[in-house]
């Protein structure tokens, strides 16, 4: 088949949309099949070519376009872009690309709905008041809604976000997980001699953007709280973004700068490095703009212990109780508890990260999860072609 990928993002930008579009189109290539990537040249300051092919196979072309607010907009797109392709899969909650597609092209057009778009609760720690939230979230919900509902194809990650989403609920939809590419892990961890023995009894890490949603500030909370059993606690905070001033006078504040530090943006050896090492990895994330937690199963692709939040999605990640634990959100002293059961028993946690570890090859398993979409795609290119 030939596939085009529509995404807002794609590298240099980073995050878990453009993971996903990226290890998808991998291993769409690996099964014999030619994909296409457009995409917004963004951000400007990288300087990404415009049009290159990457290193696992397929092309990627770059738009010239302005970011506005994690919405960016194009003018150079056209739909006769679309022309002889079977499918073109577009990646939304930003739904320009789907906008201009459906309706208008005669190839099939699937959209996978990442996430909700939502106003953070707050911005550099102050609230934002719950009424202009909610107006704010409900048009957005409308106007998405409006344009997926279009589609040929609608795919969800999990089926408890799709259950609680303004968007996906009433949308049929079908449903597959996102996976994870051992063998980059494996080779890395095989190359640093990375074992159970290197693993810190102590160490926690956050891997993410520095962003309200991710819910660190709470993280910072439950240090103190946690340091009355474990003195020794050292958290790793890995990543960057527009909270981390905030963050910093948390940290000033409870006066945990001994235990706490902060290590920007990691080049994929210290990621795994980090992940490997530490015995447990936290995501303290506090609402739907995170549906998945790519970096749950990059934890346990590294055989780490998980803590993560109990929103929708996230929360049917991990095995709760096998491969981590489950945490309320807003929560420090609950998300202190469940990171203090994994610190209490390093030998139960190492057999937790093994747990997770299975997990990753049984179910987040690429080469399974993209057979799953391929069938998606025959159905939808089937229904397409009977209308």
């Amino acid at each position: 088949m030939k596939i085009l990928m529509l995404t807002p993002y794609f590298y240099p930008h980073t995050g878990g949309t453009e993971k996903y579009v990226k290890d998808l189109s991998t291993e769409l290539v690996k099964k014999g099949h030619e994909v296409t990537v457009i995409t917004n040249n963004v951000p400007i300051n990288k300087h990404a070519p415009a049009e290159e092919t990457a290193k696992e196979g397929f092309k990627i072309i770059r738009l010239p376009a302005i970011d506005v607010a994690y919405l960016p907009i194009t003018m150079s797109f056209n739909p006769k872009m679309c022309e002889g392709y079977d499918i073109v899969h577009c990646h939304a909650p930003a739904v320009s690309f789907v906008r201009s597609v459906v309706g208008k092209i005669k190839a099939p057009v699937m959209v996978t709905y990442h996430c909700d778009v939502l106003m953070f609760e707050k911005f550099m720690g102050i609230p934002i008041p719950k009424f202009l939230r909610e107006a704010f979230n409900g048009l957005l919900a409308a106007y998405a809604k409006f344009w997926v509902k279009q589609a040929d194809g609608v795919l969800a990650t999990t089926e408890s976000y799709a259950a609680g989403s303004p968007v996906l609920r009433e949308v049929p939809h079908y449903t597959a997980p996102i996976g994870v590419h051992l063998e980059g892990f494996d080779k890395m961890i095989e190359k640093l001699n990375i074992s159970e023995k290197t693993k810190n009894k102590n160490q926690v890490v956050f891997v993410g953007r520095l962003a309200a949603n991710k819910g660190v500030d709470y993280l910072i909370r439950a240090i103190p709280l946690i340091l009355r059993k474990f003195p020794d606690l050292k958290v790793l905070i890995c990543g960057e973004g527009e909270e981390k001033a905030h963050l910093e006078a948390l940290i000033k504040r409870f006066g945990v700068g001994d235990h706490v530090e902060f290590q920007g943006v990691l080049t994929f050896e210290q990621l795994i490095t980090n992940y490997a090492n530490s015995i447990c990895f936290v995501l303290p994330s506090i609402n739907s703009l995170e549906a998945f937690g790519i970096v749950q199963l990059e934890a346990m692709a590294c055989r780490t212990a998980v803590v993560a939040s109990n929103i929708r999605g996230v929360n049917s990640v991990i095995d709760n109780g096998k491969a981590g634990y489950i945490a309320e959100p807003f929560d420090p002293k609950d998300l202190a508890e469940k990171i203090m059961l994994v610190l209490s028993d390093p030998a139960k946690a190492i057999e937790m990260g093994k747990y997770g570890r299975k997990m990753c090859e049984d179910i987040y398993n690429w080469d399974k999860i993209t057979d799953k979409i391929i069938g998606f795609y025959h159905e939808i290119i089937a229904k397409k072609n009977r209308s």
